[in-house]
């Protein structure tokens, strides 16, 4: 009896434990997906194409507003906008998200979220988009890398 109180009492503490790594495969989730927005806003002072590039899988493609995307095209976006702020482009992004709500299942997760995107030259809003991304990611080692993301522009006035 001893015994099976004792892998009763083992399961029981297992379950309970659950929820708590969840909890912090979800946290872990969320600092992904919103460092990769935090380094690519800072990027004008860092340069740090890693800081970007290391948040996401090597075979990553992604969808942004109908166009495709791949870790490659994200790596040239960069290599682009650093050569124009050499030559002193006063571009500069400001990225947000907000209302993130994560989930996960094993060794791959889901995030969706609200997104803005701001592009501002010499202090002055340039343009602005604000939408709506679906991010799917996966345990590599004991990292969390983006491999798909899905964004969408908020398109006002739908009539149904």
């Amino acid at each position: 009896m001893a015994h099976r109180s004792g892998t009763i009492l083992a399961i029981g503490c297992l379950v309970l434990a659950v929820p708590v790594w969840a909890g912090q495969a979800e946290e872990a989730i969320e600092r992904v997906i919103k460092g990769a927005a935090q380094a690519t806003a800072t990027f004008s002072e860092t340069r740090d194409a890693h800081a970007v590039l290391k948040r996401y899988a090597q075979d990553y493609l992604g969808v942004q507003d109908g166009e495709a995307e791949t870790r490659d095209s994200i790596e040239t976006w960069l290599a682009d906008y650093e050569s124009a702020l050499k030559q002193g482009s006063t571009l500069r992004f400001i990225s947000a998200v907000s209302n993130l709500k994560a989930g996960l299942a094993g060794s791959t997760a889901w995030a969706t979220y609200d997104y803005l995107f701001q592009a501002i030259r010499s202090g002055e809003l340039e343009g602005e988009d604000a939408g709506k991304c679906t991010t799917l990611l996966r345990k590599e080692a004991s990292t969390w890398l983006i491999f798909h993301d899905h964004c969408s522009k908020t398109r006002s006035g739908l009539g149904r």
